[in-house]
């Protein structure tokens, strides 16, 4: 049903193996995102009090703080494609379980 093309292949164990180092990656953003928030909103501001300082936070603060928005957003994306990625795998290894089964029996039929 590939009309003739060269098909298409997908390693389901390599495939669910990969998808399992989502959660630690997730788990990395998670931990990033927290050491950034830690460090920002710890003791006095950063970037410091006096003029410069300030002038580096006025251009500074929008940005870290969309940093920070965007690093929890990558760890539950990151945690949510790994279990897309798992679920896949076993969809794949329940399409070769049923298909052998299928050619199994067509085989002993008749």
């Amino acid at each position: 049903m590939n009309g003739g093309g060269p098909g298409f292949e997908v390693d389901a164990d390599r495939l669910g193996a990969h998808a399992a180092e989502f959660e630690g990656l997730a788990e990395r953003a998670t931990r990033i995102a927290a050491d950034l928030r830690a460090g920002l909103e710890a003791g006095p501001t950063p970037w410091g009090t006096d003029a410069v300082g300030q002038s580096f936070a006025g251009a500074h603060e929008g940005p870290s703080s969309e940093v920070l928005r965007t690093l929890g957003e990558l760890a539950g994306g990151l945690g949510d494609m790994g279990t897309r990625l798992s679920s896949a795998a076993g969809a794949y290894r329940s399409a070769d379980t049923d298909a052998a089964g299928d050619l199994s029996d067509a085989g002993s039929a008749g």
